[in-house]
């Protein structure tokens, strides 16, 4: 990593330091049932702080994308993680198929939904628009994988792409869970067919009545039918 960039990523977490809210980072901790620590800064401030330092990132670490966010990652806030996406995404002109193996390492470290929901449909979905070629043996990978925070990315991943989602793609992984007795593949399950039936709705309801959905995929995506 360039001594730049680095400086200006250690300055970031000093200033979020200098500006934590303890009371507020003990109720964003419960929230997220204590799973991660917090400076205590809310979305306008934390914003507000790490606006400046994104801009000299952006403008200068084009070389070290991956340092950028695995450094940002690897702090004990989650505030950071949250920067990480932000910064990520504002440079997804640079991203490149190699691009997808930090998405992945993304998801699989420090994984809640706060930070897999995103990545999932604004880093992973957006990439994948890009490099379609990699959708199919990405799919098969994650459904794989021992960690059910990428069999429910395989579900969401496509939540932004409206009238373009692949529909054979969604329904077949919305089939393939349905056994699951997790509660994030449900929700995720019934969240990705409330969002396709914004656009064929005679399809996502044909779906429905020929599936036992859990109580929860079914609240999820009835919806708006």
């Amino acid at each position: 990593m360039q001594k730049q960039t680095k400086a200006t990523l250690e300055k970031l977490v000093d200033t979020f330091q200098k500006n934590a809210d303890a009371y507020q980072a003990e109720r964003m901790k419960a929230y997220m049932r204590n799973l991660f620590d917090f400076y205590g800064l809310q979305k306008d401030k934390r914003a507000e702080l790490a606006t400046p330092f994104l801009k000299e990132l952006i403008n200068s670490s084009e070389e070290n994308i991956n340092e950028v966010v695995k450094f940002l990652w690897k702090q004990p806030q989650r505030e950071c993680q949250y920067v990480a996406m932000e910064y990520i995404f504002k440079m997804h002109k640079k991203w490149t198929p190699e691009t997808l193996q930090l998405f992945e390492y993304m998801i699989e470290e420090k994984s809640w939904w706060d930070t897999v929901d995103f990545i999932a449909s604004s880093l992973v979905g957006k990439l994948l628009q890009k490099y379609p070629e990699l959708i199919f043996s990405s799919i098969e990978r994650w459904d794989a994988h021992k960690s059910f925070w990428f069999h429910r990315t395989t579900m969401i991943f496509q939540l932004k792409y409206a009238a373009k989602t692949d529909e054979y793609l969604l329904f077949a992984q919305c089939e393939k869970y349905l056994p699951s007795k997790e509660f994030f593949i449900q929700k995720a399950l019934g969240w990705s067919l409330r969002q396709y039936s914004k656009f064929n709705p005679e399809g996502v309801r044909k779906f429905v009545n020929n599936h036992q959905l859990s109580t929860v995929s079914l609240r999820e995506a009835k919806k708006y039918l």
